[in-house]
C-alpha cells in the first residue's frame, strides 16, 4: 500500500488529514518565555523545522500545505509549529528571520525560505543537498515528477468512458450542485472518499474528474496526479459542457 502526503483544502467542503511522515508538532513552551529563546530551542533540536499555519495533517493555508507536501515528497522527518496557536511566536519568527510571511522552513538552523523558495529549491536539487546534510545517515532521493493531467472536453470524455467503463468518475462539486445535475456512474468526492483513495487505491487507477465548468476539477486532478496517480483526466468544460454536447437531459445551472 502506498501512502501519500497530505494537502490542504482542495474543494469548498474537503480537507485532507493524512501525513506520510506524521511529524510531531511542537508546543509553544512555558508561558512567559522569550519567543526568540523558544525559537532557538526548537531549531536546535530539530534538523528540519517548519513554522506554518495549521498542522501538517491539516494546514490552514495553501502555502503551508505546499511546503508540507514538498517535505513529505522527499520522505524526510520534520517537526513543525503552528503559529496560529501563539501570536508571540508568529511575530517572533518574522523578527528572527527578518522575513514577514509564513511558512518558514529551517534546515540545520539555517533559514531556507517560504513556499516559493522551497519549491524552486526542490525542483533544482538544492533542497535535496540540504536534506542530505541534515540526515547524513539517510538515503535522500528526489521525488518522481507528477504525471500529466489529460484535459478532455465532455464529448471526448464521453467517448473515452464508452471504451473504458471502468474509469472512476469523481465529482468535486458541492452536494447541493450534485442534486441539481449529476453524471451517471459518478461519485461525490467527499472527505471519506479522499482518504480512501489516498490510503488504498492503486496508483494506476484511471480517474476522471469533473465539476461545473472544469476549474475545480482541474485542481483536484492535478492534486491526485501529484500524489502519484498515473492516469488522470479532467473534463475541461465540466458538466455544463456535458449537458450542451453529450446529454441535453442533464440540467444546466
Amino acid at each position: 500500500m502506498i501512502r501519500r502526503p497530505p494537502r490542504s483544502t482542495l474543494f469548498p467542503y474537503t480537507t485532507l488529514f493524512r501525513s506520510v511522515i506524521s511529524p510531531n508538532v511542537e508546543s509553544a513552551g512555558s508561558s512567559g518565555t522569550n519567543p526568540q529563546s523558544q525559537i532557538e530551542q526548537m531549531l536546535s533540536v530539530n534538523p528540519v523545522f517548519l513554522f506554518m499555519k495549521g498542522t501538517p495533517e491539516s494546514p490552514q493555508c495553501g502555502f503551508s500545505a505546499k511546503v508540507t507536501d514538498i517535505l513529505n515528497s522527499w520522505k524526510v522527518p520534520f517537526k513543525s509549529f503552528n503559529v496560529l496557536a501563539d501570536e508571540s511566536i508568529r511575530q517572533g519568527i518574522k523578527d528572527y528571520a527578518n522575513w514577514q510571511t509564513i511558512p518558514q522552513l529551517y534546515i540545520n538552523k539555517e533559514f531556507v525560505g517560504g513556499s516559493d523558495v522551497v519549491e524552486e529549491m526542490s525542483n533544482n536539487g538544492e533542497l535535496g543537498e540540504m536534506l542530505t546534510e541534515a540526515f547524513p545517515d539517510m538515503e535522500i532521493t528526489p521525488p518522481p515528477p507528477p504525471a500529466e493531467v489529460r484535459e478532455v472536453a465532455a464529448l471526448e470524455a464521453s467517448a473515452i468512458l464508452k471504451e473504458n467503463p471502468e474509469i472512476r468518475i469523481l465529482d468535486v462539486r458541492t452536494p447541493e450542485e450534485r442534486e441539481t445535475a449529476c453524471l451517471e456512474n459518478s461519485v461525490l468526492l467527499d472527505q471519506e472518499l479522499v482518504e480512501e483513495i489516498l490510503d488504498s487505491w492503486d496508483p494506476n487507477t484511471v480517474m476522471m474528474f469533473h465539476c461545473h465548468l472544469g476549474e475545480r476539477s482541474r485542481q483536484a486532478a492535478q492534486y491526485f496526479a501529484s500524489q502519484g496517480f498515473q492516469q488522470v483526466y479532467n473534463v475541461s468544460d465540466g458538466i455544463q459542457g456535458w449537458s450542451i454536447n453529450v446529454d441535453s437531459s442533464i440540467p444546466q445551472y
